[in-house]
């Protein structure tokens, strides 16, 4: 909410929404819906104006200043904050299979947990290893979601087991509390097992050190932390126990530029447990010291607390609390802990409308004073030492012009595509970008040869420049090369913001080009991939999308229809089209001669998730929307009574960037090529009308 007009920022994270532990026991035990237990990362991004790179880390080199991601290239930075939370300990275990369900990382967790909580059937024994406060808080909402179910359906009640390897519950919580916990515990149904501490796991059984076992058919585990593998193989000074060693100000003790804190860090001087309340209280520390370092000023230091308040669901809606030795329980210390964690999650949802700030990233370097024309060319020397990092064995590449030899006997086909950024990450965009403009190669029967990339990028520091320049070519290479072609040459300039153009050649025999005429009546049309891209990311760009919605629009936009393109040299296949800008309506209304027309079946149409949900209950529309249904001028729009038929409808007009194949196929071929096409990938693709002679295109809704 405070951006420093000169620095850009990046978050890398493995997932689009990442889960708030605080709201689990509660998700856990019935009380909230599990999508309350998310914040939306690219939400978030987007209002704070940083880049969110979908990547999980793989590895770190702070001498180089370098983030290792995995299946793309190294991640620079000049300043690096890490909170990557920590993984399971199970090095105590000498085996354990399927059954053993580890509580962090929370997303994985939940998956696990939602299959066992649909698969319950009543009765059965489950384990919950760790009686800290997450241990509790997780047999407690277990024990009340299961017993609750079985009840429902009058089915035998569960047995859960809380295992723990010393004597005493929560040893630094009063004495009184400790012997309330227990008879709580007790008066639900859950049995106590201290100094049992877990060693082996399997067949149905849990086995302590001392040689007791429990029957039981699932464990979850809720003790130990262990830091994340990735920072084992780093040159960052680490504590004994593996943890990032950081000082008062959360500095690094041996990288001054890496920041660290969380779990994933360990205050040297001042140790602590690990809980979130120390993570949330650092946040204001570390932001003041990353600005303070990159203005040269004197560091702030970080003060813990010495005791916090600590807040303990019981499964019912009921919670403990206790901080030194006051203490309580009840319903009232539910309600409270209810509106702490929701007051948190909602400064991360409701989020203000923001001033843009006068100074951009993008403008720390005035544009003023950049050169225009070829003078804002990208230094040939970082040029260079990018192409030669990505592709040190991919031969020649040519700055500005590539020399071609056609293959003989075939014809050549060229086309160019160019879009403004869609996805924030440059990697995944020019990816994109690449599968977008080979698409038309693909339309017209043919395969993909020679690519040139024309890239501006916008104006910043050579390090920034560089770091982008390696992300986006290493994109359009890897790209390049799944389709099957070779990059030649381009041209590289700076300029107000990313910009990918992609023109690319391609090589087919004359008697297998295809066109987007030559649909003949009877016709079947069969579109390869979803729609809806346009609406998606235009209610995206207001906030308003769901995460699940854009990682399946993503998804679909980084799918190659080279596969579908290899399918529609058949002789059986009359016309070919790609659906991207003008929409559905707009493509097909070109693919028709004069005296046809063509019959949509709307509940036939693939749709991407949202889409529908977009248009009828957001009613957010892509800004070319207007501008395509104007031009489809031959299509015949009804006034449906059902607003999703209405909203499918809408869909025709919606613009699609990376969009499927429209392709008119003869109608005793049309089953065989979709089933083709499903085969090879292509899940949503359907037979979606027919060709007629009744001029114009009909929206229909039925057959």
């Amino acid at each position: 909410m405070h951006p420093e007009p000169d620095l850009k920022v990046t978050l890398v994270s493995p997932s689009r929404e990442t889960p708030y532990s605080g709201l689990l026991p509660g998700v856990i035990g019935g009380h909230f819906p599990e999508q309350d237990l998310y914040i939306d990362l690219g939400r978030l991004c987007q209002f704070a104006g940083a880049e969110l790179i979908l990547a999980a880390a793989t590895a770190l080199d702070p001498a180089r200043s370098e983030i290792g991601l995995e299946n793309r290239p190294n991640l620079v930075y000049d300043y690096l904050s890490i909170d990557v939370g920590i993984e399971p300990a199970l090095s105590d275990l000498a085996e354990f299979d399927e059954a053993l369900v580890p509580v962090k990382p929370i997303s994985g967790f939940m998956t696990r947990f939602k299959s066992v909580y649909e698969q319950y059937r009543g009765g059965g024994a489950f384990a919950v290893v760790g009686a800290g406060a997450a241990g509790l808080e997780l047999a407690f909402a277990l024990n009340h979601r299961l017993r609750g179910k079985a009840q429902k359906n009058d089915w035998p009640k569960p047995l859960i087991y809380l295992c723990q390897a010393t004597q005493a519950l929560l040893p630094e919580a009063p004495r009184r509390l400790q012997a309330g916990l227990q008879k709580a515990l007790a008066d639900q149904g859950i049995q106590f097992q201290p100094e049992f501490r877990a060693v082996r796991q399997g067949a149905g059984q849990l086995v302590s050190a001392s040689g007791a076992v429990l029957q039981v058919d699932q464990v979850f585990w809720a003790t130990g932390a262990a830091p994340q593998a990735f920072l084992q193989n780093s040159d960052l000074a680490l504590t004994q126990s593996g943890f990032i060693a950081v000082g008062p100000n959360l500095q690094s003790l041996s990288h001054p530029n890496v920041f660290a804190v969380g779990d994933a860090a360990d205050m040297v001087a001042q140790s602590r447990p690990k809980a979130g309340v120390y993570a949330v209280r650092q946040a204001p520390v570390l932001f003041k010291n990353l600005i303070r370092m990159h203005r040269g000023q004197p560091l702030t230091r970080f003060k813990p607390q010495s005791r916090y308040l600590s807040l303990i669901s019981l499964g019912e809606q009921r919670a403990l609390a206790y901080k030194g030795p006051f203490w309580g329980w009840g319903r009232s210390l539910w309600r409270l802990k209810r509106s702490i964690d929701y007051r948190f999650l909602d400064s991360f949802k409701n989020l203000p409308v923001m001033t843009p700030p006068s100074l951009s990233n993008a403008q720390a370097i005035d544009p003023n004073t950049q050169c225009r024309g070829c003078g804002a060319k990208v230094a040939s020397s970082i040029l260079s030492e990018v192409l030669s990092e990505l592709d040190p064995d991919g031969g020649r590449v040519l700055d500005d012009s590539a020399v071609l030899t056609p293959p003989s006997g075939e014809l050549m086909i060229q086309s160019v595509d160019a879009f403004r950024p869609i996805v924030d990450d440059p990697y995944v965009l020019a990816k994109i970008a690449v599968v977008h403009a080979v698409s038309d190669i693909y339309a017209m029967g043919g395969r993909v040869g020679p690519v040139m990339v024309n890239l501006t990028l916008p104006y910043a520091s050579e390090a920034i420049t560089r770091s982008l320049l390696q992300q986006v070519m290493a994109g359009v290479l890897s790209q390049t090369r799944a389709e099957g072609g070779q990059l030649v040459g381009g041209h590289t300039a700076e300029g107000l913001e990313l910009n990918i153009s992609v023109s690319v050649t391609g090589w087919a025999p004359a008697s297998e080009i295809k066109t987007s005429r030559g649909a003949q009546l009877g016709d079947r049309l069969v579109l390869t991939k979803a729609l809806g891209t346009g609406t998606l990311f235009a209610a995206s760009m207001r906030g308003l999308a769901a995460p699940s919605w854009i990682n399946q629009a993503v998804a679909m936009m980084s799918q190659s229809n080279r596969a579908a393109g290899a399918l529609v040299v058949a002789p059986s296949i009359h016309a070919v089209t790609d659906v991207t800008g003008f929409g559905l309506a707009g493509h097909l209304q070109s693919m028709l001669a004069p005296g046809q027309g063509a019959d949509l079946i709307l509940p036939n149409l693939p749709v991407l998730k949202g889409a529908l949900t977009s248009l009828s209950e957001l009613g957010v529309y892509s800004t070319a929307h207007d501008n395509n249904q104007r031009a489809a001028s031959s299509v015949r729009t009804q006034a449906f009574s059902d607003e999703r038929l209405l909203a499918r409808q809408s869909l025709l007009f919606d613009p699609q960037t990376s969009g499927g194949l429209l392709i008119s196929v003869a109608p005793d071929a049309c089953e065989g090529l979709v089933a083709r096409l499903q085969a090879l990938g292509f899940d949503q693709a359907a037979v979606i009308g027919t060709i007629t002679d009744q001029a114009g295109i009909a929206a229909m809704a039925d057959v």
